[in-house]
Parts: structure tokens; sequence; C-alpha cells
């Protein structure tokens, strides 16, 4: 009975599995460097404001704290608060975007939501955490009876919250002491993007320069500017990243504009949300 010969692959071939296997590998060891990394910051952003607030009941229960000591760190604990669940939102907001980039099994139904309580809502929860600061958020309500009368954003609205509350969570980090942060409705045309009207919310705050190269950067994953690292050392970099996500998930757009120190950031929606 005669033997089938053994054909050897060609040595080209070989090599190129070879340099396919080693960029497997390399992409892996970089993907667990990542995830790892990612993990760690997680963990130390969640652990300043439990720390933080932590050290606020322990003070609460010295009966020799004096009442007015005591309503600010009930309101530091507020604020604390806040900070963590607006966090914990965000990582698990990356985490579902990274499990499904639609967020196809995720998504909640659209909904008509009103624009300007919703505005409304998410400055209060902020209101606290700026306060601290001398920092006031205000809505004007005036332009938002102008632009939306009486029409209804149609969203998902745990989305647009938590894209609404990364822009004030940024104004309220980087803007200067005893400043006031503008919450407004905004309509335009945007020659570029077509014939259509875009409507929506804008948040403007009075603090960090940012530079025109970093500017464009700023929507990226992880990325953060030389002024805001400088002002705040810890920073997940992924607030901006995750609104514009978002407003790609609703046909819209995050616009953004800085001139000195004056920083505007947009949610805009095409006419089809507007209802």
């Amino acid at each position: 009975m005669s033997s089938i010969p053994i054909q050897n692959p060609p040595r080209d071939e070989v090599a190129v599995l070879r340099a396919e296997n080693a960029a497997l590998k390399l992409q892996l060891e970089e993907s667990a460097r990542s995830t790892n990394q990612y993990l760690q910051n997680v963990a130390h952003q969640l652990t300043a404001p439990l720390n933080a607030i932590k050290w606020s009941i322990e003070a609460l229960k010295d009966p020799k704290v004096h009442l007015n000591r005591k309503m600010k760190l009930l309101s530091s604990i507020y604020s604390q608060g806040t900070i963590l669940v607006h966090l914990i939102k965000n990582f698990s907001l990356m985490s579902n975007l990274e499990a499904d980039h639609e967020l196809g099994q995720f998504r909640e139904k659209p909904e008509r939501v009103d624009p300007l309580r919703l505005a409304i809502n998410l400055a209060n929860d902020f209101q606290p955490q700026a306060a601290e600061g001398g920092k006031n958020i205000i809505v004007d309500e005036i332009t938002f009876s102008e632009v939306f009368d009486d029409k209804r954003l149609l969203v998902v609205k745990n989305l647009i919250a938590q894209a609404l509350s990364n822009l004030l969570e940024n104004a309220v980090k980087y803007s200067s002491l005893q400043t006031t942060i503008e919450v407004e409705a905004v309509q335009m045309r945007i020659p570029k993007m077509g014939d259509g009207t875009w409507t929506g919310i804008s948040v403007q705050s009075v603090g960090l320069q940012i530079l025109p190269v970093e500017f464009q950067k700023l929507t990226e994953r992880g990325y953060r500017g030389s002024a805001a690292k400088q002002k705040i050392p810890a920073g997940t970099g992924i607030g901006l990243y995750l609104a514009e996500r978002v407003m790609s998930l609703h046909q819209g757009i995050l616009n953004g504009r800085v001139h000195g120190s004056t920083a505007t950031f947009m949610l805009l929606f095409p006419e089809s949300r507007i209802k």
C-alpha cells in the first residue's frame, strides 16, 4: 500500500502565518494592558468620592460639630454622591458601548422628553457641587420657551440625560471660581450639514483656555487637554467621547466652540427629533 506524501507549506506562507500570529499576540497584549489601565482608572475614580462621603459621615457623628458645619457636610455628601452616580453611569455606558456599538440590546425606546425639565433637573443635581466653588448654574427658561415652545425631544431619555450631565460636569469641574454656568436652548443652521435646522441645548462656562490643537481631540476616548490635567490630575477623559457617541445614535451632533476662556458645548438634534 503506497503512502501519500505530505507536502510542507511554502516558506513564504509560513512566514505570513508567523507574522499574523505575532500581530495577534501584540493586539491581545495591548488589549490586556488597556483593560487593566481602564479598571485601575475605574477603581481610582470611584474611590475618591467614596472616601469623601465616608469622611463626612464620620464628621457628622461628632456631637461637637455645629449645625452649620453639619449642613455643609450634608451638602458635600450630596455632591460626592452625585459625582459617584455620574461616574458609575459613565462607566456602565462605556461597557455597554464596548459590547454593542449601537446599543441595540441596551437601548430603551425613544420618548418625548421636555428639554427644559431635563435641563433644570440636571442643573439642580450639579448645583451643590458647583456651589462649593462659588459657581452658579443658571437655566435660561426664556430661551427654551422661544426655541421649543410646546415641542419636545424624541430621544432615549437616559442616554441624553447622561450626555447633558457630562457637559455640566465638565463645566462645573473646569470653570473658574465665582463664575456662572449658563444652560440655554439653541437653534441654528449648519451649512455643511445641509439645509435643515438644528435644535438643542448648550452649556457655556468660563474657565480653562483650550488650545485649538487640543480642542479638535476632546471627543477622542481618554483624551484630556494639558490645562485640564494640570487643574485636575485625575480624570477619565470619556465624558465628551460618550456625549458624541450618544448624539450619533440620535442622528445628532455634539458641537463646540471656544472663544478665549469661554467654552460652549451643544447637543444638537435634527428636525426629525423635535416633536
